[in-house]
């Protein structure tokens, strides 16, 4: 083959697989799920009654638009929840289905800037968590008692800040003025140095 028809060919290439990369890169990008469908969703499975017709957060269930999780988490979360949340059966949502619920709660999360992320100090979030009392429902390691398990947080540290300030079920809000955002960055960055729980799959007790 000619040196000049060669270079063609491999200047087609060279186009074909930055196009399909650039394609791929879309694709990624662009948030999973039909936000239509998942408004629908939201209201026949019942997440609309407790949270609120736009994911807005009531005295029953705190907000969760943004989604506080990423998709496989917030699946994962709930068809296991924790606290009074009743789990979503297949029957009820498909993981499809909530990916389309995790659309609709994108769709509908409040327009405002990005909040800074805070940069914690898990040294000081330790003390912290012993002086604001956190201890006493959660425990000394996060691992739950009389409130759920908290350590390591499975959500993001805006979200838990949210939570803090308007909790619901028996937990006390702590506004800003009791603890600040940089306590509870460094209360989550304690919380995050927790080693994760270990797999119910390798605990021989769970599996005879």
């Amino acid at each position: 083959m000619p040196v000049r028809h060669l270079k063609l060919v491999v200047l087609a290439l060279a186009v074909v697989v930055v196009c399909g990369f650039a394609q791929a890169q879309t694709a990624a990008t662009k948030p999973a799920g039909d936000a239509q469908s998942g408004k629908r969703v939201f209201a026949s499975a019942g997440c609309a009654t407790c949270h609120g017709a736009q994911a807005q957060g009531t005295a029953m269930a705190p907000q969760i638009s943004p989604p506080p999780l990423a998709l496989p988490a917030m699946i994962a979360y709930a068809r296991q929840p924790t606290g009074k949340m009743p789990p979503v059966p297949v029957a009820t949502a498909s993981d499809a289905q909530l990916a389309d619920v995790y659309a609709f709660l994108l769709s509908v999360a409040p327009k405002t800037a990005e909040p800074v992320e805070l940069k914690g100090d898990a040294e000081n979030g330790k003390k912290l968590f012993t002086s604001y009392g956190c201890y006493e429902c959660h425990g000394r390691l996060g691992q739950g008692g009389a409130g759920p398990r908290i350590g390591p947080p499975q959500i993001t540290t805006a979200a838990v800040m949210r939570y803090v300030r308007r909790p619901t079920g028996q937990m006390p809000p702590y506004t800003d003025k009791v603890v600040s955002d940089q306590d509870l960055a460094d209360i989550v960055a304690y919380l995050k140095s927790m080693p994760a729980p270990p797999a119910a799959s390798t605990i021989p007790l769970l599996n005879q």
